[in-house]
């Protein structure tokens, strides 16, 4: 009995040394990668992960294979927005090199509408860019308020309205987009003798001498709707918030309403240069680009436009075989020749915050935030960039021409920011109903003012 269980004795000593063994093995294996190894560096970062279902091995999240999804409306075959594109695979390929970027883009408004059913059915994008700010009360987007990128940003893209809901960031101002303006052929203004106008009646006579000349004025490409609300939005700016900077929370107070003559003098503009033949005739049928063809090829004398007309006009001269010409600028005015300016966010970057890929989606929008990613795109665009260490150089000397606009001009935000979207997409229906040809009658304001009253809550305000 004794030997028995000298011997049981000796067999469970010896299982205690093998487990022993055993769990020595195991913590000199994972002892051995020092803390200045790669390996080590990326078990330690927030996207490394550890792979405890296969026993010793450590994997990080930058080896696993995924798709990211970005959603865009503007992400068109310009050279300046697929260089921007490939930039932001190259440098994501650095970070994940198992990772696939699958761009939704759908260009011009409808994207928003998609955008907005696709939250309604939890499936829209990773990363998202935007306008407006109704994503945010809808809860659509991550707060980002401590991500690494927020300390770059100049004091205004702190700021941004458009970007910013109840003291937090839910997204990136990713361009300084200067006011729209008039972007005219200064070759032929030279040819016609014609100098940039300054008062309204001055850009009336303009056209007509344009227009006398067998060119047609200006282009308009109104089937794109955002268009005309560039142009309403644009020449309302004048009107209104030079005269009085409160202009937009007045209205917003209802201590002005639609209706107001401010707002009518702008409408009787557009009547007066329809009725003229100022625009041309299927401003209504085409698209913003067939109407920078248009521009491009000569056949019109001016193009109401975002900064990136620049950019833009030079791809479609060299595309389109037209003679290339020097663009010049001027922004629209009032009757007495105020200019009314503003320096908005141009296009907003969000994550969704039902995303599964959160450490992920981080580092896209990080990566797109930086010098060689963001500064060629901010210049094919022609805006200025809201991080303090982003330096964008313009290749076409009328963005001088633009920034000295933007300098001496009235700066303020944007009159649509105070006003909800069902309001503003009646005013802008207005405008496409005089370019259809019906004269402009003030009450047809009523029904944007009663969609006013109507969403007045939705509107996130910029003061």
């Amino acid at each position: 009995m004794q030997k028995k269980a000298l011997l049981s004795l000796i067999a469970l000593l010896c299982v205690m040394l093998a487990l022993a063994a055993c769990g020595n093995g195991k913590s000199n294996d994972q002892n051995s990668t020092s803390s200045s190894s790669p390996a080590a560096s990326e078990a330690s970062s927030p996207s490394a992960q550890t792979d405890n279902s296969g026993g010793d091995n450590v994997a990080t999240a930058n080896d696993k294979e995924f798709t990211i999804r970005v959603g865009a409306w503007f992400l068109d075959d310009r050279p300046h927005e697929q260089a921007l594109k490939k930039a932001v695979e190259d440098g994501y390929k650095k970070l994940y090199p198992n990772a696939k970027i699958q761009w939704d883009v759908t260009l011009g408004g409808a994207y928003f509408d998609k955008l907005k059913a696709q939250f309604a059915s939890d499936s829209a994008p990773d990363v998202t860019f935007f306008q407006q700010t109704d994503w945010f009360k809808a809860g659509n987007f991550m707060d980002l308020s401590n991500e690494p990128w927020v300390a770059r940003l100049t004091e205004a893209g702190k700021k941004e309205p458009t970007v910013t809901y109840q003291g937090k960031l839910y997204g990136v101002p990713m361009e300084g987009s200067p006011s729209p303006g008039v972007w005219y052929n200064t070759e032929l203004f030279n040819e016609l003798g014609l100098k940039p106008p300054t008062t309204v009646q001055e850009f009336m006579d303009v056209c007509e001498k344009i227009k006398a000349a067998g060119k047609t004025p200006i282009a308009l490409g109104f089937k794109d709707v955002w268009t005309v609300q560039m142009f309403l939005v644009s020449w309302i700016q004048s009107y209104g918030f030079v005269n009085d900077p409160d202009f937009g929370k007045k209205v917003y107070e209802g201590q002005i309403k639609l209706d107001d003559p401010t707002i009518q003098a702008v409408y009787k503009n557009f009547q007066t240069m329809k009725e003229k033949g100022y625009f041309n005739k299927n401003a209504l049928s085409i698209d913003w680009p067939a109407s920078a063809q248009l521009f491009a090829s000569g056949d019109a004398a001016m193009i109401m436009q975002g900064p990136w007309m620049p950019g833009a006009n030079k791809d479609n001269i060299q595309k389109g075989g037209f003679k290339s010409f020097q663009i010049g600028y001027f922004p629209l005015m009032d009757d007495k020749g105020n200019v009314g300016m503003t320096l908005g966010n141009g296009a907003g970057l969000a994550i969704n915050a039902k995303t599964k890929l959160v450490e992920e989606s981080k580092a896209l929008v990080n990566l797109m935030t930086t010098q060689d990613v963001i500064a060629p795109w901010l210049a094919g665009d022609g805006a200025l960039p809201f991080f303090s260490d982003v330096q964008v150089a313009f290749d076409d000397p009328v963005m001088e021409t633009v920034k000295s606009f933007v300098d001496k001009g009235v700066m303020s935000y944007a009159i649509q920011n105070v006003i909800p979207t069902s309001s503003m997409t009646a005013l802008t229906d207005i405008v496409t109903k005089v370019v259809s040809g019906a004269s402009f009658n003030p009450s047809d304001l009523k029904a944007a003012q009663d969609a006013f009253e109507k969403d007045k809550e939705s509107v996130v305000l910029p003061y």
